[in-house]
């Protein structure tokens, strides 16, 4: 699933291939509408003729504006990505294409169709209504701790809810509580302001190596403890302590016993 470092990488993709270029086509190609949260009918007339000016992202939502208004919403779901391309032939798992009026075309592809392709009127709006908090990279460490610290919940559940900060994935919360030494069930009113500003600084460290590597799952810088994140891994710090899982909030869960303790 794209988390938020790959949606990172797609946004700054798509400004480099699609902004400021007018809209001469759309072509749909998913015949159940599967992905179209908005009917092709109104993507078409917001669209075509249009042109991309800016883009926003909120964790793993993609935004894209329109000089014409409105913004163009994103989301990849499990296996959605973007690829430019000027032949006939469509790339696999093509969803929609727009074509630019330079005659590049952008594909959005999606294997299993769990994204989402809308046109949204109101950004603060949408962000509202989907209870969507501040994007992590954005989010000060005060603004971090008061998001979790009186809620009587396991750290692990919380931080993957996202109405209080937006873009923490499951393998990068692991990854957080792995370097702060910090249980997964540990609650929340039980971590000190410490505690909170080592992960708040972990969470963003990681998303911003993770990006600046151009990274992909399963191709994570060595270091990162997602490489051992499977049952009985041995984690070179850590040999006589092989990785556990847990479930955490119905969430498959990695600890290194040492390491994490309740």
């Amino acid at each position: 699933m794209p988390e938020l470092p790959e949606v990172e990488i797609m946004r700054r993709y798509f400004e480099e291939v699609a902004l400021g270029k007018k809209m001469v086509a759309i072509t749909f190609h998913d015949h159940l509408d599967k992905i179209f949260k908005t009917n092709r009918k109104t993507l078409t007339q917001k669209l075509v003729g249009a042109s991309f000016t800016e883009t926003e992202r909120i964790g793993k939502y993609l935004f894209a504006k329109l000089d014409s208004g409105g913004w163009l919403h994103l989301h990849f779901g499990m296996t959605g990505n973007l690829e430019l391309f000027r032949s006939e032939e469509l790339p696999k798992y093509t969803r929609l294409v727009f074509e630019f009026e330079d005659g590049d075309k952008l594909a959005y592809r999606d294997l299993r169709k769990f994204g989402v392709v809308e046109w949204v009127e109101n950004l603060a709006d949408f962000q509202k209504k989907q209870k969507l908090g501040e994007d992590l990279l954005t989010i000060s460490a005060e603004g971090f701790q008061k998001g979790l610290e009186n809620r009587k919940v396991a750290v692990k559940t919380a931080l993957l809810d996202q109405k209080h900060f937006a873009g923490i994935g499951n393998w990068i919360a692991d990854e957080m509580l792995f370097n702060c030494g910090i249980h997964p069930q540990k609650r929340c009113d039980q971590l000190t302001t410490e505690d909170f500003k080592a992960l708040h600084q972990s969470g963003v460290e990681i998303v911003q190596e993770a990006i600046a590597a151009d990274t992909h799952y399963g191709d994570f810088p060595e270091h990162f403890f997602v490489n051992y994140r499977k049952e009985k891994a041995q984690h070179p710090e850590h040999p006589k302590s092989p990785v556990e899982r847990l479930v955490v909030g119905g969430r498959g869960t990695f600890i290194v016993p040492e390491k994490q303790k309740l």
